[in-house]
This record gives structure tokens, sequence and C-alpha cells, in this order.
């Protein structure tokens, strides 16, 4: 082969339809809804695999907490594409749903409004202490629950992985470990390893929004969520749908506007203040063969967040488990996840010529993500 055809044969192997940064779930969704157009895909990621907040959270697939309209909308659809690809890519999960108990009558009246104001539009139902009881939790400890069969869970660190070998082998999306996009000037695409071509871009880079473009991401300006989560070893039960209790209908969308919600807010800082402070709640998710617990989560906003977590928060959601539970727990592993944080959903903006950047602004990243890409894909490349 001669220097020419040598160098043609280089730059052909550097060229692709579209580029997108980031192997996160957001990055992986925007890399299926492309390669599904017929497109040729390449993806970039500074480190050896899938690190960030993508592998750091329950693996919980939320419908019920999302804000009636676009943002239930958009993991509904997800929800239906993660059914898809799990079963395509071989990855465990299960679809069983979610139960929010109750652990007082502050926290019951919360449900109870919520299923008589918007049950029939979520399609959840109120059960009993003994139908939480069936579910592996002391029916002695809760008043009630509010149950929602559109949950589905499976193992983050696992699926995301398998994600990646799927959709190299099925899909042909090129991968590109290792690698740091250091600018993006179409068709050319600057990174750590070299200069590849690209027709178009997406970003989908995570808390990172301060490398490239950062001023597609200065209004309204974001900042970083710290939260810090558990993972102990089975307790000797069997949990279908994720738990969650009366706590976490403070954290999200489907709940805000409640009356009964007052109450509670007064109760927590009556009880202790760190509760709200922290922006801790409690999610119990049981995963993979083994049975693990995944346990979580608080919150911490800022500019930047530290690296340090909290003995005091972990024992706090430690001790809120196992008095849900009824059983003492073993810590296997603790660690932090960080995510972008601001107000809306979501934020996507054109950062440049045939740039788009992405970004999930809450931790729904698991629950919209897919659906959410099949949006921007569907308008990018109208």
């Amino acid at each position: 082969m001669n220097q020419t055809a040598r160098q043609a044969a280089v730059s052909a192997a550097k060229r692709c339809d579209i580029a997108i940064v980031g192997a996160g779930i957001v990055g992986l969704a925007h890399a299926l809804a492309a390669a599904r157009r017929g497109h040729k895909v390449t993806v970039f990621e500074r480190d050896s695999q899938p690190l960030g907040a993508s592998v750091r959270n329950f693996g919980l697939g939320l419908v019920l907490g999302q804000t009636q309209g676009e943002m239930r909308e958009l993991a509904q659809a997800s929800r239906e594409i993660w059914l898809d690809v799990l079963l395509k890519a071989g990855c465990w999960h299960k679809a069983q749903g979610s139960v929010t108990v109750a652990r007082n009558p502050v926290e019951q009246a919360v449900l109870d409004e919520f299923q008589a104001l918007r049950g029939d539009s979520y399609g959840t139902r109120l059960i009993s202490p003994a139908e939480v009881g069936a579910f592996g939790v002391p029916f002695d400890n809760v008043t009630g629950a509010l149950y929602s069969g559109d949950e589905i869970a499976f193992e983050s660190r696992v699926a995301l992985p398998r994600l990646v070998a799927w959709l190299a082998e099925v899909h042909g999306v090129e991968f590109v470990f290792g690698t740091q996009v250091n600018a993006i000037e179409l068709p050319n695409v600057t990174t750590s390893r070299g200069i590849w071509q690209a027709e178009q871009a997406i970003i989908c880079a995570g808390h990172d929004f301060q490398t490239l473009f950062p001023d597609a991401y200065a209004e309204p300006p974001l900042q970083r969520c710290a939260l810090q989560m558990l993972r102990v070893a089975n307790p000797g039960i069997t949990l279908g749908p994720a738990l969650m209790t009366g706590m976490s209908t403070l954290r999200y969308g489907s709940f805000a506007g409640l009356e009964s919600l007052a109450a509670l807010r007064r109760q927590l800082d009556a009880t202790d203040p760190v509760w709200l402070a922290e922006g801790i709640h409690l999610i119990v998710q049981q995963v993979g063969e083994s049975g693990e617990l995944l346990i979580g989560d608080s919150h911490r906003y800022g500019e930047s967040v530290g690296p340090f977590n909290a003995e005091a928060i972990d024992q706090r959601l430690l001790e809120l488990a196992e008095s849900l539970l009824g059983r003492r727990l073993t810590v296997l592993e603790r660690w932090q996840g960080v995510y972008a944080s601001g107000p809306g959903g979501y934020l996507v903006r054109q950062a440049a010529p045939g740039v788009t950047a992405v970004a999930i602004t809450c931790g729904i990243g698991m629950s919209v993500s897919f659906g959410l890409a099949e949006r921007v894909l569907g308008a990018t490349l109208a």
C-alpha cells in the first residue's frame, strides 16, 4: 500500500457520521438512536469504561416519580426501550414496579392525597400493610403503601458494559475509550489520540459542563450534586419491587404541589433537620442473582463537590433501611455519585454548528435518557 492509500485508509478509519462524547447512559442512548437510523457512530470516553453517575445509581427506571406530561412521557418511552435493550443485550433485569411505603400517618396522608388526585393518571394503587409484608417488609413497620407497576430494575455497573458490547457487535458503534475530546470544530473532533472527522457531534459529558462549550451550559447555571450510597449483603429476603418511603415524595416532581407535603416537611424538620438539609430519603433496590441491596441516598449541591463522604449520613441511611426491613445489614461498599443539577429535567442546546450539548439536570438519567435521545435525534437529523 503506497503512502497516499495508507493515509486514505487512516482517514476513513477516523471518520464517522456522528461523534458522541461520553459513554454514560445519555451517550449510549444517543448512540443507539443514531445507529438505528443508519448512521456510523463513534463514541469517545475519557475513562477505560463507564465510571460516572451512570454506574453509581440504583439501576432504577422510575416512571412514577416523573412530573405529569413531558417528563413522564420520556420515562415511559425509555421504559419500553430499556426492556427491549436489556433482553437483547442479555442483562439481568426485572419489571416488578415500586412500592412507596408510609412509616407513619403523616407519610400515609401524602400517599392518600396522591392516589386521590393523581392515582388514575399514574396507574397506582394503595396497598395494605399486609400486602407490603408480602414484598419482604415487616408489615408492623408501615401504615400502608403506594404501588406502581411501571418501574424496572437492572444492575447499572453490569448493564452498561454489556450495552456497550451489544451496541458495538449488533449496531456497529465504534467506542474509543481512554480518550479525551479536547475540541470540536466540525468536521474535526480533536482528541488526545488524534483527530477524527464527523458530520455532527453530540456532547453527553454528564457533570463536566466546563471542558467543551461551557457557554452552552451557562444559563441557567448548573451545579453539581453529590450523593452517598451503600451496597449491603443479602439479608435473607427477596424484594420484587424497588422500595421507597414517604420521604421520597419530597424529591420527585409527580408529588409536587400536594398540600400534605407541608406537614411531612414539618415532621422531618422537627425530628432532625439533617434529613431536609442533606436531602436524605430512602430507596432500597435488590439487584442481581446475589440479591445484594443498593441503599441511598443523600443530596449535597455546589459548584464543586468534595470527594469525602460523611459517615453520619451513611449511618442514617443504614439505620433507615434496617428499621424498614427489620434486619441488621452488612455494608459491602460505599461510594459517592455526582451528577449535573439545574432547573428542569434536562438541557439540550445547540453549542455550535452541528454540535448539540445534552445534559440531564437531575438524577433521572437512567429513567429518561432513551426517550430523550429519540427526541434529540429526531430533531437533529430532521
